[in-house]
This record gives structure tokens, sequence and C-alpha cells, in this order.
């Protein structure tokens, strides 16, 4: 390019996002020399195919293999010497003419007896809890629609579901002589939750406040975490018995683990096991709780929680809607229960 062209050109304005512009980066060096030095590294380093390495991995092998094949081998040659001596000892019981035979096969009547009405019992009470929640599911719509058809209906159930209930017959009898006069479904709903889950939500209440005492005094007085969990536990999985069978139904084994599952999931859902300790620490009073051992605090902390079950429990296996009668008062129990055994 000549001087001349050089003068003749003017400046010129150009737009960076202008996509007629071809603008070349230049490549980065470092990046490439960098990446060129590991892939040296990287072929010459040397790979370990040593004789002694490969033999090594081969006897780890086999040695895990074979030694799995003898303790599979020991375990099924016990299990099948185990059974073939109980067979061997049932035949010969069983074969033996005198008394003790005899004796052998009463008490196999008597463990297949027990087990069919073990069974039994699971599925009427499986059966039962899953009739709880349709009765309050029953009882809430027919309250919504005002319906005195249905509301009769229901009634007969709650009736039914109570009538060989023992201690229960003052309140049936309360609710026949009442509900010959009421002409509306609304209103005979709320009196079945006035007659009958007012008082039963009170003998709720009481199994409630008991177990947590209890749950707070052996939390301050075990001698171990491992002794203290296991009471907790299983007095909360008395409390939800007791609680279930005042409201129509006692759960068998298969029944607990079922209703303990939906008492979990629904502490989970309504943010119970959060909302406690940040309940429990106004109720007690900061500087009470200041006074405090830590194991009389892990014990009104595990009351709590108990007291939290106890009325998931409640509103799980009610078969009433509350329409009327307040809901149990998480903050009433923890005062009357837990802070009065902590004063005394």
């Amino acid at each position: 390019m000549t001087q001349s062209n050089r003068k003749n050109k003017k400046p010129r304005i150009f737009d960076l996002e202008d996509q007629a512009l071809n603008i070349k980066e230049e490549p980065n060096l470092n990046a490439q020399l960098a990446d060129e030095e590991e892939l040296k590294s990287s072929k010459s380093k040397p790979i370990d195919t040593s004789p002694e390495t490969r033999a090594g991995k081969t006897v780890n092998s086999k040695f895990l293999s074979w030694g799995l094949l003898l303790f599979s081998s020991i375990l099924g040659l016990f299990t099948l010497w185990l059974t073939t001596t109980l067979i061997t000892s049932i035949e010969q019981l069983y074969e033996r003419p005198d008394i003790i035979g005899w004796l052998a096969i009463s008490l196999t009547a008597l463990l297949v007896l027990s087990l069919i009405v073990i069974i039994v019992k699971e599925i009427v009470s499986l059966s039962k809890l899953k009739k709880l929640g349709s009765l309050k599911t029953a009882g809430r719509q027919i309250h919504q629609d005002n319906q005195l058809k249905p509301a009769k209906k229901y009634s007969r159930q709650i009736k039914t579901l109570y009538e060989f209930t023992p201690k229960r017959e003052w309140l049936l009898k309360s609710l026949k002589d009442q509900e010959q006069e009421i002409m509306d479904g609304r209103e005979l709903i709320e009196l079945i939750d006035t007659e009958i889950g007012a008082p039963l939500d009170k003998e709720a209440q009481k199994v409630i406040s008991e177990t947590a005492k209890k749950v707070s005094v052996i939390t301050a007085v075990a001698p171990g975490p491992f002794i203290d969990m296991a009471a907790v536990t299983l007095l909360n999985l008395n409390m939800i018995r007791k609680i279930a069978t005042i409201y129509g139904v006692r759960p068998g084994l298969w029944g607990l683990t079922r209703l303990g599952r939906n008492i979990l999931a629904h502490l989970a859902l309504s943010g119970g096991l959060a909302m406690t300790s940040d309940l429990l620490q106004p109720l007690i009073g900061s500087s009470i709780a200041a006074k405090l051992s830590k194991k009389l605090g892990e014990g009104m902390i595990n009351g709590a929680l108990t007291i939290r079950i106890g009325i998931s429990a409640q509103e799980i296996t009610r078969p009433i809607p509350y329409t009327v009668a307040k809901k149990t008062s998480f903050a009433k129990i923890v005062s009357t229960s837990l802070t009065n055994s902590s004063k005394s």
C-alpha cells in the first residue's frame, strides 16, 4: 500500500455486534503448551505390568472367592443339620404312642389355632382402622352438606362401633335420648361430637398426659441412652395402642405398625416435631430451663415429643370430625403435665 493511498483513507466507525465483521481470535499458546505437556507426561508414565502385581491381584481374588465359598458351605451344612434335627425330633414325638406324643399333637394344634386367631385379629384391626378414617371423612362431608338422612346413617354406624365396647353404654344412651328431637343433619353431627367425641377426647388426653410424665421421668433417671430409647419407644407404642382402643379399635402388631407409620407421616406434614422445641421454651420459661439439669431437660423434650405423637394418634383414630368440641391443646397438656412434674 502506497503512502498516497494511506493519506486518502478516512477514519471509519465499526459496530462490534456487526456479524459481517470477521474477527479472528489468536490462539491461546499457554493453553496449548499445557495440554501438550500433560499429554507427554501421560504417555511417558509407566504402567505397572510386573508379574508380582498381577500375581497379587489374582491371589486376592482367588482367596476371596474360595473364602466366600467356604463360609457359604459351612452355613448351608449347619442350616441343613438344624432343619433335619428338628424334623426328626418332631417325627419321633408324633410316632410315640404315650402321653408325650399326644402332648406334641395337642401343642401343634394350639400353635395352628393361635396363629389363625392372630391372623384373623390382625385383619379385623386393619379393617377397623380403615373404617375409622372413612367414618371421619363421611361425617365431615355430612356436616357440610347438612343432610338429615345420611346423618342418621352415620349415627347408626357410630353406635354400632361402640355398642360392644365396655364402659360406653352411658354415652350411647345419652345420644339416643337426644337424637330423636333433632331434625337437622349438621346439628346431629354436632351432637355426636359433643356426646361421644368430647368424652373420648378427655380419656385420650389423660393417657397422653400420664405417658408424657412417665417418659420425662424415665429419660431423666435412665442410666444409658439405649435403655432410655427402648423404654420411650415401648411407652409410646403402648400409648398409641390405648388411644386407638379408646376410639374403637385395638390394633395388633401389623395394625400398630401401620398406625405408627401414619402418625409419623402426619407429624411430618404438620411440622409437629419441628414446632415442639420452639413451643416448649416459652412454656417452660427460660429462667427455669437454665436451672434444669441436662438429663431433666432431655426428659422434658422427650415428654413433649410424646405429647405430639399422642395428639397425632388421637386425630388419626378419632372417627368423629371436630365440629363443636375443641381439639387437644399441646400447650395445655405440656403446662399441666411436664411443667408441674418438673416443679414437683
